[in-house]
């Protein structure tokens, strides 16, 4: 009756491990992918720029200074109407 009794308790104790580490597996999961999407929708949001602004993350040095040189310069004549 007492090894009926152990053989039980080990039984529903090992089914119960096994139910339990699923669970958790399935809840892991769930917000690991919870986590990329939000990491995912984060970036690009982050790449856009937003309401017409624009960011610049490389600014060229110039030749001899270090500093930004001015463009290329055109002659215009004015034209009255």
């Amino acid at each position: 009756m007492i090894l009926k009794l152990i053989i039980f308790f080990i039984a529903i104790g090992w089914i119960m491990s096994s139910l339990v580490k699923y669970f958790l597996r399935s809840k892991l999961k769930k917000f690991v992918d919870q986590v990329n999407e939000a990491q995912r929708t984060e970036n690009r949001q982050k790449s856009r720029p937003r309401d017409g602004n624009v960011d610049v993350d490389y600014i060229p040095k110039g030749k001899t200074t270090g500093t930004i040189r001015g463009g290329d310069y055109i002659d215009y004549e004015e034209v009255k109407d």
